[in-house]
């Protein structure tokens, strides 16, 4: 055998020897039956390390030896090493026995080879374990890059509570959770180590106008969705309160009668009416249903938040609409009046509201009559009922008809004076000359007051032989005094109309005697129009050169540059008596005349 170990030491290269001999050598001593204890010393370096001695004491053995020695060792000192992490693998939940506690750590024993710590931060300081105790962690790692055990209190958590957490969402079980911060679109909820989001369409069964009256607050929420992949979830309030309501709802439903007096909260108010919250249940005034009268918009009855009496109108349990009324509260007004006013009466009443076809007025609470604006004067043209009656007024008028059944009543306010067309026949005739007054100008003409409630009106075409009149303002002013003369009297449309031209003779005939064809003429440039050219004649007369008249060099060149009042050169092409038209043209070269189409 020495033999043996002097062969192998010769073969034994110098650089091997120097790096085994400054490397750390392992001592093994024998300390208990059970236990072996591992310690790591550094020896000197042996200078003359071809010695002999420096392997006295080993034993060397052949392979086969070696495993013959293995193999002998007890079967029950193996497993019992074995079996303290036999069941220990990667990724799992396991249980651990807390042996210490530090200012930053917690220290576990998990029955591996070494103790694992775990950051103090993944525990409340209410739950800090006790020397001893047993928690359940996450093992992530044997060994990291720093061969430490990896370790999490906080995932290990995270997974019961959303294994637990998806148990409820599968058996739609309620959470509770608390609201902790705004985010966008909804709320974060916590659920106990997980978080939540909660939509902001999802928080309340009604619309919530201020999300931070619900933080810091616990609920009750229904998990909706769960997302494995991301381990996100979403929750919904709307549906825990929207069960309770249901229950209420079906429970209210079923005591509805049509009839029956009952209170609720005005929940909102639109143009056509109110919704009413019955206790979980919406219910519906429309607008005809709260007064006998005529109202502009339910807020001139109810306000939002205010409890109110209703009667239940109708109720559809199938489509589980009901409508309300709060005039039914009371005695139909209507159903008196045929016994308290007859067609004919005058009567006296507030006006309540002045609309653009007429004026309402309030008769007695709950009933109203319509003046319409037809019936308001007998000739007199009104454009603005703002501009003559105020709402407040007290107005007298006559009852015209009564309509009981929709609930109708027409008034008049011109047949409380005589029908003043009853002597049109007498005081006008065709071709009269008469006075009168202006009333009222428009762009289309004029009102003339002929006195006793008679209007005539003067057509624009009506005021000057050769002038084109664009508004009557440019001829009169409201509250002139003017002659005319009468054209025609209309019975049926009750107008009569005048003529201030017609005080003069047709000067038509005479302009077509002065004014002949072909003949060259000079007048002055009064205005632009997009059919062509207004031209100031003598006498007040005007011609008109029409646009196809005019070159193309003219219309590039000339017209941009000519001012208002500018002489210019014409001929008279024709004059159009019926039409009242002197038409011209330029008196231009012929190269510059307009082209041939």
């Amino acid at each position: 055998m020495n033999e043996k170990l002097d062969q192998n030491l010769e073969d034994v290269k110098t650089e091997e020897l120097i790096a085994n001999v400054d490397s750390d050598v392992v001592e093994v001593k024998e300390v208990d039956s059970d236990v072996v204890e591992v310690k790591k010393t550094t020896t000197k370096k042996i200078k003359d390390y071809l010695s002999k001695d420096l392997f006295s004491g080993i034993k060397i053995i052949s392979g086969k030896e070696s495993d013959e020695e293995v193999n002998s060792l007890g079967k029950s000192d193996l497993s019992e090493y074995e079996n303290t992490f036999k069941d220990i693998s990667e990724n799992q939940i396991i249980s651990a026995k807390v042996i210490g506690i530090s200012e930053n750590d917690i220290m576990v024993d998990i029955g591996f080879k070494s103790e694992g710590l775990i950051n103090r931060s993944e525990f409340n300081n209410k739950d800090l374990p006790e020397i001893g105790s047993k928690i359940d962690i996450f093992l992530e790692k044997f060994e990291d890059t720093d061969g430490n055990i990896t370790l999490s209190k906080y995932k290990a958590d995270f997974i019961k509570r959303w294994d637990q957490l998806r148990e409820f969402c599968d058996n739609a079980k309620p959470v509770k959770g608390k609201i902790i911060k705004r985010v966008k679109g909804g709320l974060v909820v916590d659920l106990d180590v997980i978080q939540a989001f909660l939509p902001g369409s999802q928080v309340d069964v009604q619309p919530v106008k201020n999300f931070d009256d619900y933080l810091n607050k616990e609920f009750d929420f229904q998990i909706v969705k769960v997302d494995e992949l991301r381990k996100n979830l979403v929750v919904s309030r709307k549906a825990i309160l929207q069960e309770s309501l249901n229950e209420k709802r079906q429970e209210i439903m079923d005591k509805i009668k049509v009839d029956e007096t009952i209170s609720g909260i005005v929940k909102n108010i639109t143009d056509f009416g109110a919704f009413i919250d019955l206790g979980g249940v919406d219910g519906l005034i429309h607008i005809t249903d709260f007064s006998w009268g005529r109202i502009n918009h339910p807020s001139e009855v109810v306000s939002i938040g205010d409890t109110v009496d209703v009667k239940v109108i109708d109720y559809n349990k199938e489509t589980s609409r009901i409508s309300l009324g709060i005039k039914q509260l009371v005695a139909n007004p209507w159903k008196l009046i045929s016994d308290k006013y007859n067609v004919g009466d005058v009567i006296s009443g507030k006006i309540v509201s002045i609309m653009n076809y007429g004026i309402f007025v309030e008769i007695e609470k709950g009933v109203e009559g319509l003046v319409h604006i037809s019936e308001i004067s007998w000739n007199k043209n009104i454009e603005n009922l703002s501009d003559h009656y105020k709402t407040g007024d007290i107005l007298e008028s006559k009852i015209l008809s009564i309509d009981i059944e929709d609930q109708k009543i027409s008034l008049g306010i011109k047949q409380l004076t005589e029908d003043p067309w009853k002597n049109v026949s007498s005081r006008f005739a065709i071709n009269d000359k008469i006075k009168g007054s202006i009333n009222n100008i428009t762009k289309f003409g004029a009102y003339v007051n002929l006195g006793d409630n008679i209007e005539g009106f003067i057509r624009n075409t009506d005021f000057h032989w050769t002038k084109n009149i664009s508004h009557s303002k440019e001829f009169v002013k409201k509250e002139d005094n003017v002659e005319l003369i009468v054209l025609e009297i209309s019975d049926k449309d009750r107008k009569i109309f005048l003529g201030m031209k017609q005080m003069t003779e047709n000067p038509w005939s005479e302009i077509k005697k002065q004014y002949l064809s072909g003949q060259a003429i000079q007048g002055t440039f009064n205005s632009l129009t997009d059919s062509g050219m207004v031209i100031g004649l003598e006498n007040d007369i005007e011609g008109f050169v029409p646009i196809d008249k005019i070159s193309k060099k003219l219309r590039k060149n000339y017209l941009s540059s000519i001012k208002q009042g500018e002489l210019v050169d014409l001929l008279v092409v024709e004059v159009e008596e019926k039409d009242k038209r002197v038409i011209l043209m330029f008196n231009q070269p012929d190269e510059d005349q307009p082209d041939e189409d």
